[in-house]
């Protein structure tokens, strides 16, 4: 039992220690200006695949990309896109998509543009929306509270208290230290 409580304590520290570096890099990146995009089609596939967290460098100025970049940019209804710059005009940029045979047909102009993507996850972008739904809210809180529960449930025993085998090995020193 107790080497079952002892992988519990480790389990539940290692977890809790995860969840704390994964939201301290995610704070580090939003400060120096990489925000994570979830991707939500196979438009830039196998380069970026489908529930990809792809996260974009928004301090990367629109007259610092170059074709073949991957940039995020906002189109007309709101919604984010990133996709590969593939030529560069007067007008703005050309893009499209890896997997799309054909390109966006429309030119970004640097009031849509976002920034450049610098790297991606797979399949994390499918957990971070998850978590985004109200269920996935109420889900992630309730296992951080089961945790820290659990940690201080399981946590060493208050000073005074001891185990049966602290008590079994203060006897016998106790008796060792008579029968001198």
């Amino acid at each position: 039992m107790e080497k079952l409580v002892k992988v519990i304590k480790v389990l539940i520290n290692t977890l809790m220690t995860l969840i704390i570096i994964i939201g301290i890099l995610f704070i580090i990146l939003y400060i120096i200006g990489i925000e994570p995009f979830v991707v939500e089609s196979g438009s830039m596939e196998p380069t970026i695949q489908t529930g990809s967290l792809s996260f974009i460098n928004k301090h990367v100025k629109y007259e610092e990309i170059k074709s073949q970049d991957v940039i995020a940019f906002q189109i007309e209804n709101g919604s984010k896109v990133t996709h590969r710059v593939i030529e560069i005009t007067q007008e703005g940029m050309k893009t499209k998509g890896d997997s799309n045979e054909l390109p966006d047909g429309t030119t970004i102009k640097e009031k849509d543009y976002i920034g450049k993507n610098e790297f991606s996850i797979p399949k994390v972008g499918y957990l971070v929306k998850a978590i985004q739904t109200i269920k996935g809210k109420i889900i992630l809180g309730t296992i951080i509270v089961v945790m820290l529960i659990a940690g201080f449930l399981i946590g060493e025993p208050p000073k005074g208290r001891h185990s049966k085998e602290d008590e079994k090995n203060k006897k016998e020193i106790d008796e060792k230290t008579n029968n001198q």
